[in-house]
Formats: structure tokens, sequence, C-alpha cells
């Protein structure tokens, strides 16, 4: 049992770093009994017990063990080891008064239609306004494949997908296939019997629901799942073939302060009928394949990816001004990048190899003719292989950095 309401975390790099740390909410909520509303946090370090910007998103509410406590470390943390036993820091939790909103927070708008079904969310901070779509056709006509799509991506109030008319000043000019972030197509496990490779399902043309939505002082965030799918294929604990009902769960986030979008996607299955009932769990979690569609205007392009041990990142900025770049990174391996997709130079797509969940980070950029691979490659770093950890505190968990019996004082700057 903790002793204190104390988390430890864990700086698994040998460097001193700042950033978001995020744990699982329920056990804090269990162990600690801090209502959300009442909940602060402070760093130990700080003598001055400033109240660190966190909060708590509700996931999945079918689903407890997904609600996340998310907290942003504003001052560096000092190195500890890969395998977590040297603690950096220690974090305070305790009931207070909730600190109000600042100017310049992430929030989401959710736009409806005259049906009051959700057609689309506008993510916004002091760098992006993204638009992101969660129907197929959203300019009602013909055009019927941007679903699950981001069709205007503005940083710093410059579109980033077609951005060549956008530096001269032109907005109705603009391609009207511009998108990313498409889950094109989806790929999970095929029949045991008879043996097949793999079953695919399509989703450019399928809407999305909203199932969730907040919006705080670390992010703005959506989680949102494909309409249901049909799905035959094995189970992933017994082998057998089960018939399932399933969904694409997208959790998409947007940062304060943040160049790049963060998402985690998963595949949600049911049982379709009383006889496709095991015993167990209700829900069963599938692996998945996935691949990635977008349509970029960049006109000629570099692309660099990580090939070593195998790729978990790519980026593909233009050799023309305003050198608008976009990377990908993933905790998934890249299986393979297609460009020119089907033969059109403004068209790419990313398979990633399979997956029980994934974690992917859009990144974009502009201005940096070189070394924004570079940036990618460091967010592949901090943010998906090598993320600042908490955990709940134990008096034997860990050892921590003691000069003179007091914690490594906090730096005031990286």
């Amino acid at each position: 049992m903790p002793s204190l309401n104390l988390l430890t975390v864990f700086n698994p790099s040998n460097y001193w770093r700042s950033g978001i740390c995020s744990i699982p909410w329920q056990a804090i909520a269990q162990q600690f009994q801090i209502s959300p509303e009442e909940l602060v946090l402070s760093d130990l370090r700080d003598l001055s017990h400033q109240p660190l910007s966190a909060q708590i998103d509700r996931i999945d509410p079918e689903d407890p063990s997904r609600d996340t406590l998310i907290f942003q470390l504003p001052r560096p943390i000092p190195p500890g080891t890969e395998d977590n036993v040297l603690a950096s820091t220690f974090i305070r939790l305790y009931r207070d008064k909730p600190i109000h909103p600042e100017i310049g927070e992430p929030y989401l708008e959710v736009v409806y239609g005259p049906d009051r079904r959700e057609r689309g969310v506008r993510f916004v901070n002091n760098r992006l306004i993204i638009w992101f779509n969660l129907i197929p056709a959203p300019e009602d006509n013909e055009r019927n494949w941007f679903s699950g799509s981001a069709s205007s991506v503005q940083l710093d109030r410059q579109e980033m997908l077609d951005p060549f008319p956008a530096a001269m000043g032109e907005w109705l000019d603009q391609d009207p296939e511009k998108r990313c972030m498409q889950v094109n197509k989806l790929q999970l496990p095929g029949l045991s019997y008879p043996k097949s490779p793999y079953y695919q399902v399509s989703l450019f043309n399928h809407s999305y629901r909203l199932v969730s939505q907040s919006s705080g002082s670390v992010r703005a965030t959506i989680t949102i799942a494909s309409e249901p799918f049909d799905y035959m294929g094995p189970d992933p604990i017994t082998g057998h073939n089960r018939h399932l009902l399933c969904e694409l769960y997208r959790v998409i986030s947007l940062y304060a302060g943040a160049d790049y979008l963060i998402e985690e996607l998963f595949v949600k299955g049911k049982p379709k009928a009383e006889e496709d009932r095991v015993e167990g769990a209700e829900i069963v979690n599938l692996d998945f394949g996935l691949q990635y569609f977008a349509h970029m205007n960049m006109g000629q392009t570099q692309e660099i990816e990580q090939v070593f041990p195998v790729p978990d990142w790519f980026a593909v900025g233009s050799t023309a001004e305003p050198y608008a770049a976009y990377g990908l990174a993933t905790n998934l391996h890249i299986e393979s990048v297609t460009h020119p997709h089907e033969g059109n130079k403004s068209c790419f797509s990313w398979q990633l190899l399979p997956g029980k969940s994934a974690k992917c980070l859009h990144l974009f950029m502009r201005d940096q003719p070189q070394g924004f691979d570079a940036r990618v490659g460091h967010y592949w770093y901090e943010l998906i292989y090598r993320p600042l950890k908490a955990e709940i505190y134990h008096d034997t968990a860990v050892k921590s950095p003691i000069q003179n019996n007091r914690l490594v004082p906090a730096r005031s700057g990286k």
C-alpha cells in the first residue's frame, strides 16, 4: 500500500527532460479517494507547490480502465534508467480548488448537421487549427471518401496540405482532394479454418461516431468509433473462429503548444450472436494492421525514413518554399511507404504492421528545409518509444537521486 499520495516519475533517457506524462486513473481513484473535480498535482521538488497542468480524460465510457490522468512537467527532471529503477521526481496529489482555464489552452468544437449527427471536429491550439471529418461527404455531394481524415491543417494560420496557393494568400482554389491522417483500410487476422491470410475492411466511405470528448490545460481529445463491421476470424485467446461485431476506435489529441497530433487506435469486438459468446471477457481486442492515406500537394519532395533496426518513423518535405513537411511516427513498424500512391505524386500511403494497439504521431512543419527529419525522430523517441512514465509510489519500489538527503532540485529551463 502507498504510504503517501505520491506518483513516481521515471525519465528513461540519459539527459534532463520535461514534457507530458500519463497514467491510468482508475487505480489512483481507488487508492487515494480524490475526485477528479478536486484533484491537484504538484512537483515535490517545487517548494512553492505550484499546481501542474493536469486533467482526467474518459476515453471510453464503456471501459473505465482506459480513463487517463495526464499532466505536464514544465521543468526538466534528471536522467533515470531505461529499466525504471531510478526515480527522477515525485508528484504529490492532493485536494484543492480546481485551476481556472487559461487563454491559449487547446480546445475543440464538434459540428453537428441538421439531423443532429456529428459531421466533424475542429481542433485548435496556438499553433494548429485542424478540421477532422467524421462523415464521408463533408460537402454533401458525390465525393464520399473523406471519412476519418483531416481535410485542413493550418500551421501558424497557413494551410499545410496545399501550401503553395496558401503561401500566396489563395484560399478558394485549393485542391478539394487534400487530406491526411485517413485510415484507409484495416487488416485483421484471417479465418483459422479454412486458413486465409487476412480480413480487409475499407473505412474511407463509412462514418465515425463521437464516443467522448474532453478539453483541459494539457490537451483537447476525442474518441471516435467507426461504423460497426462484421468480422469472422480467430479468437485471440482460443484461436477458434468467432463471429464478432467490431469497431475501430481512434483517440485523437491536440496538446497545448504542439505542432502535432497524437492518436491511439484499437479494435474492439463484441459477440455477434448468443452462440458466439464464450467464457471470460465480453469485449475482444483484436490485432490489426492499418493503412494511412494522405493527399498533400508538396511538389518535389525529399523523403527520409528511419532505417535501423526497423522503420518506425517517416518524414517527407517539400524542396520549395514554404518547405512544408509532414512526419509520421508510430509504435508499430512501418511495413511499406507508397509514393506516388496509384500514380498520383500528391498521394501517399503508409502500411503499418499488425499489433494490439497503435500509437501514432502526426507532425506538421514549414520553413525548415533542412533537419525536419530530425524532429520526427526526436518526437518518436520521446513521445512514442521512451515516454516519461509514472506509477503510484511505493516505499520499496524505486531508488531516487539524493543529494544531501534532498531531491535533486528542479532546473529552471531546458
